[in-house]
C-alpha cells in the first residue's frame, strides 16, 4: 500500500466520521438553540443514514473496517437499533475477493502450484470475512481441509486502519470530552 492509498483511506474514513459527527452536532444544536421539536426523529434518520454509510464504506474498503463494523453491529448495548439492523449484516455478508487474486496469494504463500499441494481445491470460497476467506480442499492423502487465505496486503491495511481510527477517536475525544466518561449518554 503506497502513500496515496493510505491517504485515500484516511480521507474516506475521516470525511465519513466528520459527516457523522457534524450531523449529530447539528441536530443537538438545533434542538438546544433553535427549539426544533423533531430532534428524536431527525436523530433516528441520522442513525439510519450513518449506519448505511458505515456499511457501504466498510464493504468498499474492507480490511479492519469490516471488523469494526461487525463489532459495532453486535453491540445493541452501545448503539441504537438503526445501527444494529444495518451493521449486523456484516457478520455474514462479506463479499469474497476474486478467486484469481486469492489463488495468486496462495501460490506465493505455498511456494508451489496449488495442484502440487492439493488433490482438489474448490475455487469458490465457503466463507469470507474481514481479513481472509476460506476455501475447501482435499490433500493428496484424501483428508478434507479448510484453507484460510489472508487478503493481499491485509497487514498494511490493518495498520493503516488502526492508525486512522485511533487518530479519529482521539480527535473526537478532544471535541467531546464527555465521550470517554463512563456516565456519558448515547445519542
Amino acid at each position: 500500500m503506497d502513500n496515496l492509498e493510505r491517504s485515500e483511506r484516511f480521507l474516506v474514513i475521516g470525511s465519513l466520521a466528520a459527516r457523522i459527527y457534524l450531523g449529530y452536532k447539528a441536530i443537538s444544536l438545533s434542538e438546544r438553540y433553535l427549539g426544533f421539536r423533531d430532534a428524536q426523529g431527525r436523530r433516528s434518520r441520522h442513525h439510519s443514514w450513518c449506519a448505511r454509510q458505515i456499511y457501504r464504506t466498510a464493504v468498499r474498503l474492507q480490511g479492519l473496517l469490516i471488523k469494526f463494523g461487525q463489532i459495532l453491529g453486535s453491540r445493541p448495548d452501545l448503539l441504537p437499533e438503526e445501527y444494529i439492523s444495518v451493521l449486523s449484516r456484516l457478520q455474514d455478508r462479506v463479499p469474497p475477493k476474486p478467486t484469481a487474486v486469492m489463488e495468486r496469494v496462495l501460490v506465493r504463500e505455498l511456494g508451489s502450484p496449488i495442484s502440487a499441494v492439493f488433490a482438489e481445491f474448490d475455487r469458490s470460497p465457503i466463507a469470507s470475512a474481514s481479513l481472509a476467506q476460506v476455501h475447501r480442499a482435499r490433500l493428496p492423502d484424501g483428508r478434507l481441509v479448510a484453507v484460510k487465505i489472508q487478503y493481499p496486503g491485509i497487514e498494511e491495511i490493518v495498520r493503516t486502519d488502526l492508525h486512522n481510527i485511533g487518530f479519529l477517536l482521539r480527535v473526537l475525544n478532544r471535541l467531546e470530552s464527555g465521550l470517554s466518561s463512563p456516565h456519558s449518554s448515547r445519542s
